[in-house]
């Protein structure tokens, strides 16, 4: 019985770190968006 609890424990908990690893990926794709100008001193040319 316990290992099925324990089982069960990690399936949600799997579950629930997936989820908010697809949160975090969706949401450091719409940040690349933003481009924002490279100053001139950082510049190569």
């Amino acid at each position: 019985m316990v290992k099925t609890i324990n089982s069960k424990i990690l399936f949600a908990a799997a579950a629930v770190a997936t989820v908010f690893a697809g949160l975090v990926a969706s949401s450091a794709c719409l940040w690349s968006f933003y481009q924002p100008e490279e100053p001139e001193c950082l510049s190569d040319k």
